[in-house]
């Protein structure tokens, strides 16, 4: 399923019930209120680990059913609101039943959480959200920050090429009311050799060619009223994202990907310094139109 160009109509929440996941839970509802959408909230119990989750002593004379308390806690994390929520617990593999029921429910979007400061004990942790988005057509969202509002400062990531203007299309999509920013990262071959060069030209060079392929790319009129900064910087994604996120202060930063290629193992490839690890703020995968899955691992 390829991001489609209208907000999302159904909405999938990916769940540890840890605290990890509590701002994903309150973007989530906050998304399907804007969008008027239905919200489906998940909790995966890995095989054989669901005990994990409850650590009160066992009595011989009640042996409780560890999904149906997954189900209690989350429909308690829910609140008020689990009446208008359909809750889905089931037990397997985290990613691979998250994927399934997105696509068996036909959600538009799963929005999640992510740990990175823990190891992989409980459910759905970083590695899981890795398998999750190499596996998935559909766009995932990962939250990282504290809801203070809606997404006013979106940056998108390009490679310069048509197909990759998809992560731009559903940004202007999904949050009309947004600043855009086009962002382009580009090296030339040996630039290790080069490193006293100025390439300010270079940059100019790359934001006009960024400029006219907006033009000339079939984007929306929409999304070009809507206003659009084109920025391209010398240098890698993963060196150059997170520096200028945090300096922008960008809200989201939606990343559109066709499972290989610098953007992809930029963001969960296997160098140390992955972006999904060290990007500040929030993060939307796409997919580009007309391709598959990554393989999963």
């Amino acid at each position: 399923m390829i991001a489609k160009s209208a907000p999302p109509s159904r909405i999938l929440l990916a769940t540890d019930l840890s605290c990890r996941c509590d701002r994903a839970l309150d973007r989530a509802v906050a998304l399907a209120e804007q969008w008027t959408a239905e919200l489906v909230a998940v909790a995966v119990a890995e095989t054989g680990a669901a005990d994990m989750l409850d650590e009160r002593p066992r009595k011989w004379r009640r042996q409780a059913d560890p999904i149906e308390r997954m189900r209690w806690r989350l429909a308690r994390d829910i609140g008020s609101g689990a009446g208008n929520i359909r809750l889905i617990v089931e037990e397997g593999d985290p990613a691979s039943s998250i994927h399934a029921i997105a696509e068996r429910e036909r959600c538009d979007l799963i929005v999640t959480g992510f740990g990175h400061d823990e190891t992989l004990g409980r459910v759905f942790l970083g590695s899981t959200v890795d398998r999750l988005v190499r596996r998935t057509q559909i766009p995932v969202l990962v939250v990282r920050e504290r809801m203070a509002g809606g997404y006013a400062r979106v940056l998108a990531t390009t490679d310069a090429s048509q197909d990759s203007l998809e992560a731009l299309r559903v940004a202007s999509a999904y949050f009309p009311g947004a600043a855009l920013t086009l962002f382009h990262a580009f090296d030339f071959p040996y630039s290790s050799l080069l490193d006293d060069r100025d390439f300010s030209h270079e940059a100019a060079q790359k934001e006009a060619e960024l400029n006219r392929l907006l033009q000339d790319g079939g984007v929306a009129n929409s999304t070009l009223e809507q206003g659009v900064k084109s920025i391209a910087g010398f240098g890698s994604p993963e060196d150059l994202l997170p520096d200028y996120v945090e300096d922008h202060r960008i809200d989201l930063t939606v990343v559109g990907s066709n499972g290989h290629g610098a953007l992809f193992d930029a963001l969960i490839g296997s160098t140390h310094r992955k972006l999904l690890d060290t990007l500040e703020g929030d993060i939307l995968i796409v997919r580009e139109a007309d391709t598959q899955p990554a393989p999963a691992s």
